[in-house]
């Protein structure tokens, strides 16, 4: 893909490459996170200081710095270390994204930069909120090792939360979806952009390499998103929730099940409608895909770090051109491995379509079939979209009948305009599903609703918020993604 000059870069170019930027500062940076590796600094260009305000063209930093020795690099234990960290794992996750994507974000926020709280305060937690326009940050003691642990200290899971904000600046309707399905690829697309931002990072590959040898199949840091902050959430649970030391494991063997046929809840190696759990199947498909390129690349005698390196770039450049052909509403994981397939095909003259659909169909994403690959016709998704309104009515939504809704089609749901019986089936299917879950804050007429009342007390997010316009209710999607 042919890269946008104009598209702004925060990352220092390397020696010889030309853009050093007589205004780059370097930052703490650990691309994974302290129980992984140390910490390391990174030099980013294009920094705007004044006083101790710190931003970017698109990014700025709530917390106020002050250099140490003319850097922004901070001893571990130092607090102004995991806003430093913060920053500068925004700003890498965006730079390597962009490079990709070829064309510079806008934010959903309205916004022209995305704002960065580094530690809002205690809570296990860490999300992008479209509302308040930016990311934020939390801290929490571990009951068992009784460190303070800080979710802005790992790199991964502050890229993590850049891609959700960068998924809605793409495409924002995603947040208007009742259906698991988006949801869940909004949490995978962190996952997948977290990680493959990490093994852009020398000391990861390195360290990849040595695990692996290559085979990306085995265990390794870079496919395991958030290590000490999956510990620490096994540690408040007091038993292991999220299936390791992680808060989720890109290699996984999960395969598609309707997620309206799952339970609500389960152990981690079962999958469940909820977001973060269904989206472990998208990830595990899409590492697979990579790992299948790494393959490609070793068989024909490339080395294992070049191999990795190589498939990194590729993966990069892969997700990017998916998201030019994207659904732009609701959508199911199925409709979005077409628009992998047909983005490989017009994109990358179909280099990887056929590994891509040999793993789709074992995950059983897409339909598995006699033919060798998938007809012209079964590619040809209509595109645009169109807003579905409806009204929920049955005793089985209790405070909710009544209730307006409303969501944005995608593809063949939004080309067929007389299936509103359809559509609504499958709206009030989905919200009684989260209403049963207690997924719906339900608010009073006249009731102010702040950010902090969006979360439920488990630091949870509520799916869906109920708002009222002239005495009528109305469901509205809640834009916070974690």
């Amino acid at each position: 893909m042919q890269i946008n000059p104009k598209v702004p870069s925060a990352i220092a170019q390397s020696p010889g490459s030309g853009g050093q930027s007589n205004r780059g500062q370097n930052f703490s940076y650990n691309p994974q996170d302290g129980t992984v590796m140390s910490p390391d600094r990174v030099r980013l260009e294009g920094v705007e200081i004044v006083g101790t305000s710190v931003s970017s063209q698109q990014v700025r930093l709530k917390d106020g710095l002050l250099p140490v020795d003319g850097a922004y690099v901070y001893d571990p234990d130092d607090r102004r270390y995991y806003a430093a960290n913060a920053f500068a794992a925004v700003s890498k996750a965006l730079d390597v994204f962009q490079k990709a994507y070829g064309e510079p974000i806008q934010w959903a926020t309205g916004r022209a930069r995305l704002d960065v709280t580094s530690d809002a305060g205690k809570m296990l937690n860490a999300y992008y909120s479209r509302q308040d326009g930016g990311l934020f940050f939390w801290h929490e003691t571990d009951p068992r090792t009784k460190e303070v642990v800080y979710s802005a200290a790992s790199g991964e899971v502050v890229a993590h939360e850049a891609g959700h904000a960068i998924l809605d600046a793409i495409r924002p309707n995603y947040f208007s979806a009742w259906s698991p399905d988006p949801g869940a690829f909004h949490e995978s697309f962190g996952d997948v952009l977290a990680m493959l931002v990490s093994l852009k990072d020398e000391r990861v590959l390195e360290k990849v390499v040595e695990q692996t040898g290559g085979d990306m199949s085995r265990p390794n840091l870079a496919a395991a998103l958030g290590e000490q902050l999956g510990r620490t959430i096994n540690h408040t649970a007091g038993k292991n929730v999220t299936g390791g030391d992680y808060t989720r494991n890109a290699i996984n063997k999960f395969v598609w099940q309707d997620p309206n046929s799952l339970p609500e809840s389960g152990p981690p190696d079962q999958l469940t409608p909820e977001v973060h759990n269904f989206s472990r199947l998208w990830t595990g498909a899409y590492y697979e895909v990579f790992q299948g390129i790494v393959q490609q690349k070793l068989t024909q005698g490339i080395s294992a770090k070049d191999s990795i390196a190589s498939a990194t770039d590729e993966s990069l450049k892969m997700l990017a051109r998916m998201m030019k052909t994207a659904p732009e509403g609701d959508f199911t994981y199925k409709d979005m491995a077409t628009a992998l397939i047909r983005s490989e095909n017009s994109g990358n003259a179909g280099r990887y379509t056929p590994l891509i659909e040999k793993v789709f169909k074992s995950r059983k994403i897409l339909p598995d079939s006699s033919e060798q690959s998938l007809r012209a016709s079964d590619l040809e998704t209509p595109v645009g979209s169109r807003t579905f309104h409806g009204i929920l009515k049955g005793d089985h939504f209790g405070p909710l009948q009544g209730c307006k809704i409303s969501t944005v089609l995608s593809g063949f749901q939004a080309s067929v305009a007389d299936e509103s019986d359809y559509q609504l089936q499958r709206l009030e299917r989905d919200i009684a599903r989260l209403y049963r879950n207690g997924d719906i804050l339900l608010t009073e007429p006249n009731q102010v609703v702040t950010t902090d009342r969006l979360f439920k007390p488990n630091g949870e997010p509520y799916v869906g918020v109920v708002r009222w316009i002239d005495g009528q209710m109305s469901l509205e999607r809640v834009a916070i993604g974690h």
